[in-house]
């Protein structure tokens, strides 16, 4: 399994010492910038860009009668092929603002919307091999897909290789999702993100990672899990976190072995 963080440009080097296996950078930072030097600075480091998160701007409304398909296509199409060069294999596709449907908008058409939105994004996906995994949002972050079985309705209406789902702890703690839904989801689950409850760094605090990567274990995960959560010392509690994760899912292969 390969463990990585959730960070910056200007944290590429710390990232990687401290012991990650790859890094998960915005992909809103690298849409409108030139690549070659970030590729450069990668593989320098040594460390792999295998997945992005923050896939669109705010402002780029996805839901809504305000929708211009149009500069959403545009975007996409940039977005994603800078990801392609950088050697992305996966984007979460979270972007609570711009998935967020308004008033009197009813959940079916912020539905339609977001899977004319993954059409869009589909073609572009197979264009330059990477696979989407939408991300559930807890209530107070977005208004629609806020649990794994939505994301994984979404998924199923698409019925594209490319299209899955990413499984957040904190989110589903908020959410009271149970872990059994990721028996549901199975090979279409994409991606991992982790922390702690309070979105603080995993560690020996609030949540059963050993239950979790139970039932990731169970379902045969191949994905990454990505670190995102708030750090008050990063060199300090990067570390840590990774030696911590990557000892419990070690420990429950070398039980199952």
């Amino acid at each position: 399994m390969k463990f990585g963080c959730c960070g910056g440009i200007n944290e590429i080097k710390e990232i990687k010492y401290a012991g990650a296996d790859f890094i998960e950078l915005p992909v809103v930072t690298i849409a409108n910038m030139d690549t070659d030097p970030l590729k450069s600075m990668l593989k320098d480091v040594s460390i792999s860009p295998y997945s992005f998160n923050i896939f669109l701007p705010g402002d780029l409304k996805i839901t809504g009668p305000a929708v211009d398909k149009e500069k959403v296509e545009i975007y996409v199409n940039k977005a994603m092929e800078k990801v392609g060069r950088l050697g992305g294999k996966i984007i979460v596709f979270g972007s609570g603002r711009a998935r967020t449907f308004p008033e009197n908008y009813s959940l079916e058409k912020g539905k339609q919307d977001i899977v004319n939105f993954l059409n869009i994004v589909s073609k572009y996906a197979q264009k330059f091999n990477i696979k989407i995994a939408i991300e559930p949002l807890n209530k107070k972050e977005s208004n629609i897909l806020n649990t794994t079985l939505e994301a994984l309705e979404i998924a199923r209406i698409l019925n594209n290789p490319y299209i899955g789902v990413l499984f957040d702890n904190y989110h589903a703690e908020i959410e009271k999702e149970p872990l059994s839904n990721l028996e549901k989801i199975g090979d279409k689950l994409y991606h991992v993100h982790l922390s702690n409850k309070d979105r603080t760094a995993p560690g020996e605090k609030d949540y059963d990672f050993k239950k979790l990567f139970s039932v990731l274990k169970y379902i045969n995960y191949k994905g990454g899990i990505s670190i995102e959560s708030s750090f008050n010392d990063r060199p300090k509690e990067l570390p840590h976190s990774l030696e911590y994760l990557k000892n419990i899912w070690n420990t429950l292969l070398f039980t199952a072995g």
